[in-house]
């Protein structure tokens, strides 16, 4: 029976190990302003604020600047001469001490503010070479810092004299020392991850505890029961006393931890590419809440009061110190005296009178008017645009930063403006994240759902998306281009909407206490209705007790079906037997206009043959035949008979001719003769030989014999004709010589 008790607890212990922790919800808290160092090229590390609040400490190089707390103005800048550490206030607020670069030679790493006559004291003492925090006792009456013997030095706080050395039990340089809340312990931590316990006489407690990297802090918990450290890589854990270890978590690279001074929680500053100040339960380490940065974060401060946090300071790595909180209301609010924006801040005391986030002195966006000022600017006021979208109703709310708000915003992200002058969307996303998830989204969802009503219908649900529009992303640091974010949000609505339908705005809301709109302007609002036809109907809604409630009217549209329109949609719709229909007629047309030409053009092939003979044998092939005509195709001209006409005959000298057959050398000729035509009227009947012949562009190429001046023959391209028969002396034909007489008109004397 005991053993199965045992068992059942051993699971229920086990289960609740490894159960998921809750996810935390956001702390409230949202980015209040900033302080401003004379450097501009500034990277602030460190970052203490006074006990009573009054005074905010910052660190950069070899600087450290006093800022009022309240207005934010510099009061001193002191210079230490070496590069700064690590700077914290004494718990009476009195003197500020700093740990900066030591050198071996001379001991002055150490230094001491004197807060009330604002100078450096004279005292100094020797530190360490490696960056490391300081620490004050309880009673502020000694110092706890690191030393260049891989250990620790206990100072008295009026002088730097030395009270006792911490050493013997580090083999490496320490990066973090810490005193207890009561003073009776001291925690010393360095660089390979080993954690010592001290007791407050200087000598260690047996503890053996290793992380096995690099301590970046180090905290006792309240009224003494445990201590925390937190390491390079992220892990933090928690020890008992004893050096009994009780939770661990990864919450990713950070860069400090501290105790609540009332509580048993722990806050960790993550410096990730989402950097947030997380509130871990001390006990379980589970996730209280925990609050969006818009930078870089290096070191920070808290405050608290009754047990709650209610402000802290962060070192951004920029030349600001960021401050966080819970939104209070601007000087002013509430004050009797005419108010033109509705903000509840008189215009003598408000810096936008218009709200249209320019301040008043700077306000020159307005035409035909003499007074801009009075007359706000539709481009940067706030915006609203409804829409309808089945059945839900779409709520865009748009809001406009002021040019100083978005210059420091953009100034705040100093990663990316040093090396290329624009904003990533990394540093984008960062912003973003930060604006979102650090307002409280149900409280703003219920006021804008209370604030909406529908004539048939009930609005219910909502979720809301959340994000930066425009002014970051690869925008130069002093561009005139304002940061624009949106809350949207989409409602449910029961029944189905049922046009036609009126949407009523009852009043303006503001969530400025829990959400980064307490910095920017909330009145008047510019409505922007988008009717179902997508028409957009604007109106500019002022925040006044008389004004009148905004009606947006959604109604469907009955168009009249137009003729074309009724064509094309029967068109439309019997379109595949339009296609079926077109096709077979382009096919029976096709076939009936191939068969006609078919039947109409029918040739013989045997006419083409006897004219492709005929061509054949007209031309010889390499060589031509000697052409012979019939004499009773040519007749021989007529003599001219008139009575103006006698003949006369001529004697002429002979004319010789000659027929050069193609079977004939040149030197073998024979005379023409009248009997010639005798036998070509018997030779018609034989085919000539025919060959191949040659052509160009012109036409066939003919083979022409010339005769030159020296009596022989020129033939162009003359070939040697093999498989023919020689000429025999037989077959020559001695040339004939022929006298012709001419006939020749001659006209008759008078």
């Amino acid at each position: 029976m005991m053993s199965k008790r045992r068992s059942t607890l051993i699971f229920i212990v086990f289960t609740i190990l490894i159960a998921p922790t809750a996810n935390a919800s956001s702390s409230g808290m949202n980015f209040i302003d900033t302080t401003m160092s004379t450097a501009t090229d500034a990277y602030t590390n460190s970052v203490t604020i006074s006990p009573d609040g009054t005074l905010i400490a910052s660190s950069y190089d070899t600087f450290v600047e006093l800022h009022n707390a309240t207005s934010l103005e510099i009061i001193h800048r002191f210079d230490l001469g070496r590069e700064v550490f690590h700077i914290d206030f004494s718990p009476d607020g009195q003197y500020l001490g700093a740990t900066t670069l030591a050198i071996e030679s001379i001991p002055d790493s150490v230094k001491i503010i004197d807060i009330a006559e604002m100078e450096i004291k004279s005292e100094q003492a020797r530190g360490n070479n490696r960056p490391s925090n300081i620490d004050w006792s309880p009673n502020g009456d000694m110092i706890l810092v690191a030393n260049m013997n891989n250990g620790a030095l206990v100072l008295n706080s009026s002088h730097l004299g030395e009270v006792m050395a911490l050493n013997g039990m580090h083999t490496s340089d320490v990066t973090c020392v810490g005193f207890s809340d009561s003073g009776n312990y001291i925690i010393t931590g360095d660089e390979l991850g080993k954690v010592q316990l001290w007791d407050q006489g200087g000598e260690p407690i047996t503890t053996d505890i290793n992380v096995n990297e690099e301590i970046t802090g180090c905290d006792f918990s309240n009224s003494d029961a445990k201590f925390a450290v937190a390491t390079t890589s992220g892990n933090i854990f928690s020890y008992a006393i004893s050096g009994l270890p009780l939770q661990s978590i990864d919450s990713g690279e950070n860069h400090g931890i501290m105790w609540s001074t009332s509580e048993d929680i722990l806050y960790v500053l993550e410096s990730d590419s989402t950097p947030e100040l997380i509130a871990l339960d001390g006990s379980t380490f589970n996730q209280l809440h925990s609050t969006k940065l818009v930078h870089k974060a290096l070191d920070f401060t808290i405050v608290e009061s009754n047990g709650l946090l209610t402000d802290f300071y962060v070192a951004t790595d920029a030349n600001h110190i960021a401050i966080y909180g819970t939104p209070t209301y601007p000087d002013g609010y509430g004050a009797m005296g005419s108010d033109l924006d509705g903000d509840n801040i008189p215009d003598t005391l408000d810096l936008d009178d218009d709200g249209d986030s320019i301040q008043d002195d700077w306000d020159f966006n307005c035409f035909n008017s003499t007074l801009c000022s009075r007359d706000p600017d539709l481009q940067t006021i706030r915006k609203m645009v409804v829409n309808v979208a089945g059945n839900t109703i779409i709520v865009e709310d748009i809001y406009t930063m002021s040019q100083s708000d978005t210059y420091t915003f953009r100034n705040l992200s100093r990663r990316s403006i040093i090396s290329d002058q624009r904003i990533s969307y990394e540093e984008t996303n960062m912003v973003e994240n930060a604006f979102c998830n650090n307002m409280d989204k149900n409280d703003y969802i219920q006021k804008l759902r209370n604030s909406l009503e529908l004539s048939v219908g009930q609005i219910n649900n909502g979720t809301m998306q959340c994000e930066i529009l425009s002014g970051l992303s690869f925008t130069k640091t002093f561009d005139k281009e304002q940061i624009k974010f949106s809350f949207k949000t989409v409602f449910d609505v029961a029944p189905n909407i049922s046009l036609p339908v009126t949407l009523f705005l009852i009043e303006q809301i503001s969530v400025s206490d829990s959400s980064i709109t307490h910095l920017v302007e909330s009145h008047p609002i510019l409505l922007n209705h988008l009717t179902i036809e997508g028409e957009i109907l604007t109106t500019l809604w002022w925040n006044e007790q008389d004004s009148q409630t905004p009606e947006l009217n959604f109604t469907a549209v009955v168009t009249e079906e137009s003729q074309i329109n009724s064509l094309v949609e029967s068109i439309v719709e019997n379109l595949f037997i339009i296609i079926v229909v077109s096709l077979s007629l382009v096919t029976i047309v096709w076939i009936l206009i191939r068969r006609r030409n078919l039947n109409s053009l029918i040739l013989d092939d045997t006419e083409f043959d006897d004219v492709d003979n005929d061509e054949e044998n007209f031309y010889a092939d390499d060589s031509l035949d000697t052409i012979e005509f019939d004499a009773n195709e040519y007749s021989k001209p007529k003599p001219i008979v008139d009575s103006d006409y006698v003949s006369k005959q001529v004697e002429d000298s002979p004319i010789l001719t000659e027929n050069i057959p193609s079977e004939e050398r040149p030197t073998d000729r024979r005379a023409f003769t009248l009997d010639d035509d005798a036998e070509m009227v018997d030779k018609q009947g034989v085919k000539r030989r025919s060959g191949r012949i040659n052509r160009n562009a012109q036409g066939p190429i003919m083979s022409t014999k010339r005769k030159r001046l020296d009596g022989k023959l020129d033939i162009p391209g003359e070939k040697i004709i093999s498989g023919k028969k020689p000429i025999t002396k037989a077959s020559k034909r001695p040339q004939s010589v022929k006298k012709v007489r001419r006939v020749r008109s001659v006209k008759k004397d008078d």
